[in-house]
């Protein structure tokens, strides 16, 4: 168990450095792709307000979203060799891989707020949300960064190809920037347990209380092993 003695509260590491450095390129490069590239939706109407000046902002638009996307690519195969070669890695994988369980805590907690149940049921380490937001971001990197790199190498798809792939472009950053904004950052600032702010991703700690409440299964884990 990981401890931090700074508070009156025991405090449990719930992200690493490395963990907590991957969510900040992540966190940045997405925003960047996100906001540059919805812009191009307003493309025209930017260039008639700002008239020439419009083409330099487009011209730094399309700069900023290639650096971003690289940087998007790069923390993406970093974390795959990461949860691969590293025992830090391989432990996080494994926690988060889904399991049995993870249906039965769904029905369950379902049958919590249905008012169905009277105990939440007990969460590991991730939930089954948290699990189902981390295998979709694989899903959603694979379809932008594949599609992304097709309409970079235009030159060497037929229109087809690349209007197929403009679209599930366009689509599953829709889906992505929706999934932020409404699920994450509802999980991370506005969910009653951590209102204003879970500071997991700045600091990596979670406090004993709460993770008592969203993780018990993790915390009884964690505590026998201290005690052992």
């Amino acid at each position: 168990m990981n401890t931090n003695d700074m508070s009156e509260k025991r405090k449990f590491v719930r992200l690493t450095k490395s963990q907590r450095i991957q969510h900040a390129i992540l966190f940045t490069s997405t925003g960047l792709l996100i906001l540059t590239g919805f812009m191009l939706q307003g493309e025209q109407w930017v260039i008639e307000m700002f008239g020439s000046a419009g083409d330099t902002i487009f011209w730094w638009r399309s700069l900023i979203h290639r650096i971003a996307g690289v940087a998007v690519t790069i923390i993406c195969l970093y974390h795959i060799l990461y949860v691969t070669f590293t025992k830090e890695g391989r432990s996080w994988l494994k926690d988060m891989f889904p399991r049995w369980r993870d249906l039965i805590d769904v029905f369950q907690n379902v049958g919590y707020m249905l008012g169905l149940r009277k105990a939440r049921p007990k969460m590991d380490r991730f939930t089954y949300l948290e699990k189902l937001e981390y295998f979709s971001v694989w899903f959603g990197m694979f379809i932008v960064i594949t599609t992304g790199i097709m309409m970079w190498t235009e030159y060497l798809w037929p229109k087809f190809y690349l209007d197929v792939a403009d679209a599930f472009h366009l689509g599953e950053a829709t889906l992505a920037a929706l999934a932020i904004i409404v699920g994450h950052i509802f999980a991370v600032h506005y969910n009653p347990h951590v209102y204003p702010m879970n500071r997991a991703f700045i600091d990596g700690y979670i406090k004993e209380d709460m993770m008592k409440e969203e993780h018990p299964l993790w915390y009884e884990r964690e505590t026998a092993k201290n005690e052992q």
